[in-house]
């Protein structure tokens, strides 16, 4: 028996109080509380979670279930449970890809890749032309992006009839007021992105309840002169916070920071918002690691806090800032036309050096795709391969 046969084979099960136990032939054991056992039985007459068409309700399940009688075989385990008699069968496969125990979650966790500058000139990339053409290709493509946050694109042609495909390979486009949005010199400046300016690294639309997940770029038309893109890891940056200054890492992952944007509708669809959100800048999931950020100092506005807590909140944005500017941690690199690059903005950071405007003009189209459809995009992929592994946690950004 190899080792992926005895991770999924049951020797032996038996209930220890109401817990139905079970042991491993790769000698791992697993204890399920019963009322999760039977809330996620899956009978006809229970229905699945998955296609969400379900009779079953937590108030038709007694308080005090338990197992009347366990038949375990090598590959199931069914439970006759008291009180109704109700039959459940359990694989043995979902069983073990559902265990919770410490080892189990930890093993079904991502484990982000981190980086700075150093990884210069080692950074991911994806053919365009190959990932449109073939779904390892493209499955790799988004695993690099799940990794490190990021992923550059080469051999996409440098027109917008192309650009509905590049982000689909993602997932379905994200409707903001934006749209596809056209980075480029306009007399009416509402986008920080349409000016020649050197853009510090930020993430974007921080005033959102739910801010754009993936951004996708598009490189039309380049600079000759600079305007070169800078990219910093977020989650190396809060990790450097957290080792530094363990106290500032906690306030930013608890305090309120207020992001606002008022829009005049003059370069987008013609309508005026006022955007706020208020939200922590350090997103913790439940195991106290980073889940994602919302860093843009552009977007700031007064903080709404006790008196007592101005002070400590300032002290610690500006040691969050200091690390994010910090070069060490700015990969740079040039865009080139028919390239583009896709990111996490719940992760990453980017920006842009500096460039003289000249004709014809540098042009970059920008849109997004959700996070979740990311994410739904690597599952559907990975099913598509044949991959039966375990449902692997990524990290859900920043929510509301």
């Amino acid at each position: 028996m190899n080792s992926e046969e005895a991770r999924y084979t049951i020797k032996a099960a038996h209930t220890d109080d109401t817990q139905l136990v079970i042991d491993w032939a790769d000698g791992h054991q697993s204890s399920f509380h019963p009322m999760w056992l039977r809330h996620q039985c899956e009978c006809r007459a229970c229905g699945t979670p998955l296609d969400a068409v379900r009779g079953l309700r937590l108030h038709h399940i007694p308080a005090d279930i338990s197992p009347a009688r366990v038949s375990p075989s090598p590959s199931s385990v069914i439970v006759t449970w008291n009180g109704d008699g109700h039959r459940s069968e359990f694989q043995a496969r979902w069983l073990r890809d559902h265990c919770y125990s410490k080892t189990e979650r930890t093993r079904r966790k991502h484990a982000p890749i981190l980086w700075d500058a150093s990884i210069a000139g080692q950074e991911p990339v994806a053919d365009y032309d190959v990932a449109c053409s073939s779904e390892s290709a493209r499955l790799a493509m988004l695993e690099a992006l799940r990794d490190h946050g990021f992923c550059r694109i080469v051999n996409v042609p440098a027109d917008e009839a192309h650009s509905k495909q590049l982000i689909e390979l993602v997932g379905p486009q994200r409707q903001t007021h934006f749209g596809t949005y056209k980075l480029a010199n306009k007399k009416a400046v509402d986008n920080v992105g349409d000016n020649s300016d050197p853009l510090d690294p930020h993430q974007d639309e921080t005033y959102r309840l739910s801010s754009v997940g993936i951004t996708v770029f598009q490189v039309l038309n380049p600079s000759s002169n600079g305007g070169d893109s800078t990219l910093v890891d977020g989650f190396e940056a809060a990790r450097r916070l957290r080792d530094a200054a363990p106290e500032d890492f906690d306030l930013l992952s608890k305090l309120p920071i207020t992001g606002q944007r008022v829009d005049l509708g003059r370069n987008t669809d013609g309508k005026k918002r006022y955007l706020v959100a208020k939200m922590p800048i350090l997103k913790l999931d439940y195991d106290g690691d980073v889940a994602g950020l919302r860093l843009n100092e552009r977007q700031i506005g007064p903080l709404d806090l006790p008196g007592e807590m101005i002070g400590p909140c300032y002290d610690a944005l500006r040691r969050m800032f200091e690390i994010v500017y910090d070069p060490e941690l700015r990969l740079t690199f040039p865009l080139r036309a028919g390239e583009g690059l896709l990111f996490d903005n719940h992760r990453v950071l980017h920006g842009r050096t500096g460039f003289v405007p000249e004709q014809p003009p540098r042009s970059v189209l920008t849109s997004s795709v959700d996070l979740e459809e990311f994410h739904s995009t690597l599952r559907t992929l990975e099913m598509a391969a044949g991959r039966q592994g375990p449902l692997m946690q990524y990290a859900q950004g920043v929510v509301s």
